[in-house]
């Protein structure tokens, strides 16, 4: 696909056609008219034409009566991402994009509705449509639920950057609940990854350790925000991430008991306790980034521990802080 260059013409032509107000009006010849259909990719999800987009070659497009379903013509979009559809006769038209042919990730369609009238006026012989296309705008909880490999877009809030673990997963979360990007890395010449931020993530959907993530995500950043509040759990419901329902969600243990350390080089574990029942416990991992030593665990000391749930693929889950303040040892 190229550039979108030939698409901004039909803003020319659209003007071009509106310059001859006051002059004699005189019908064409024929009865025939001329339609232009532009279609791009909305590569950054700004809803809008950019310089980030790019042409759609290869979409067939349809053209039908107003009310009908019957194909008139047909047409395919050219190298420029345009179709054309000449000598029409007078009258209105509607296209439609055939979804049929497109990649299944492809999940917007916009601007290929409502009809588009051909009279005989010098100003509306011709007509022009621009279509957008698109990846699929998801809440975290469709993207969970969404078969692997599916590309799209979410929108969500970070509770962990990826500069904060070595795999440099990161961690959203919206309304709909939470989900890791495995990996995940900045869009190209952007900077600024925060938690609390709004980020848009462009990833295909996939899944770890037998969770769903978003795979290979590349973010941008689009707005900063208040840093998300941790929800309060038990020992037990952590190490279940409460039967999955919490997986990648941020939480806090309060008033746990430091019960051993175990070394996992580079990073090492830290066990705590119901201080109610010593057989109930969940491992806290620490990650080697966060340049915590053993000694900083006490073995009986009273902790509170705050970190996002991470699945070892076992039906268990361990908490991982993602700073020093994160973690309070009485």
């Amino acid at each position: 696909m190229r550039r979108l260059s030939s698409i901004c013409c039909f803003a020319v032509i659209a003007a071009t056609a509106c310059t001859n107000a006051g002059q004699k009006l005189t019908y064409p010849a024929l009865s025939v008219g001329h339609l232009s259909v532009a279609v791009y990719f909305d590569r950054d999800d700004s809803h809008s034409l950019t310089s980030a987009d790019t042409s759609f070659t290869g979409a067939t497009v349809d053209l039908l009566a107003p009310g009908g379903s019957d194909t008139l013509r047909r047409a395919t979009t050219d190298a420029q991402g345009v179709a054309t559809f000449d000598s029409l006769p007078i009258g209105s038209y509607r296209v439609v994009i055939d979804q049929h042919a497109l990649s299944d990730s492809v999940g917007t369609v916009a601007g290929d509705t409502g009809s588009i009238r051909l009279v005989t006026t010098a100003d509306s012989i011709v007509a022009t449509r621009i279509i957008r296309l698109g990846y699929a705008d998801l809440t975290v909880a469709q993207a969970r639920a969404a078969a692997p490999g599916r590309k799209a877009f979410v929108r969500a809030a970070v509770t962990v950057p990826l500069q904060t673990f070595r795999d440099t997963s990161t961690f959203l979360v919206d309304s709909t609940g939470s989900i890791r990007v495995l990996p995940s890395r900045m869009r190209s010449g952007l900077g600024g990854d925060n938690i609390g931020d709004t980020v848009l993530v462009l990833a295909p959907t996939g899944a770890a350790l037998g969770q769903p993530i978003l795979d290979n995500g590349v973010i941008t950043p689009l707005s900063a925000g208040a840093a998300p509040a941790p929800q309060t759990v038990s020992v037990t419901d952590a190490r279940t991430a409460k039967g999955g329902t919490l997986d990648a969600a941020l939480v806090k243990v309060t008033g746990a008991m430091i019960q051993d350390t175990v070394g996992s080089s580079p990073d090492f574990i830290v066990r705590i306790a119901d201080p109610a029942d010593s057989t109930r416990t969940v491992d806290v991992l620490i990650d080697a980034q966060l340049n915590a030593p053993h000694v900083f665990f006490p073995i009986g000391a009273t902790v509170t521990m705050e970190g996002v749930l991470v699945p070892m693929g076992t039906g268990t889950w361990v908490i991982k802080p993602r700073n020093a303040a994160d973690i309070t040892i009485n």
